[in-house]
């Protein structure tokens, strides 16, 4: 167990200097990167003390934190894949609005 803590504490650091990187570049808002480092803090939080979840995991029947880990991260996988299929649709409808309104003012003589 203590391998996969180590790999996952070299990870949580690896991410929480990436998201320092991308708010440095000005690529993260500061809400943006307070978030992601409340993300990073947590995870180490319980990588380090897997045992500061049992409550939760008491209260939803799950026997173990790993299990936890895996079913909220596929929870959250599905409301970012859900956030970016609804931007990408916005994206979309801009751009083609965008096209007709070029295309009818190249159109006028």
């Amino acid at each position: 167990m203590i391998g996969i803590q180590i790999l996952a504490m070299v990870f949580v650091v690896w991410m929480t200097y990436f998201s320092f990187l991308h708010f440095r570049r000005g690529e993260f808002a500061l809400t943006e990167f307070i978030f992601w480092q409340i993300i990073w803090t947590g995870l180490f939080v319980v990588v380090i003390f897997p045992s500061s979840v049992k409550f939760i995991l008491d209260t939803f029947s799950i026997s173990r934190a790993f299990d936890l880990l895996v079913v909220g991260g596929i929870v959250i996988l599905f409301g970012v894949t859900f956030r970016n299929y609804v931007l990408l649709r916005r994206t979309e409808r801009k751009l083609e609005q965008l096209v007709r309104s070029l295309a009818i003012r190249q159109d006028k003589p």
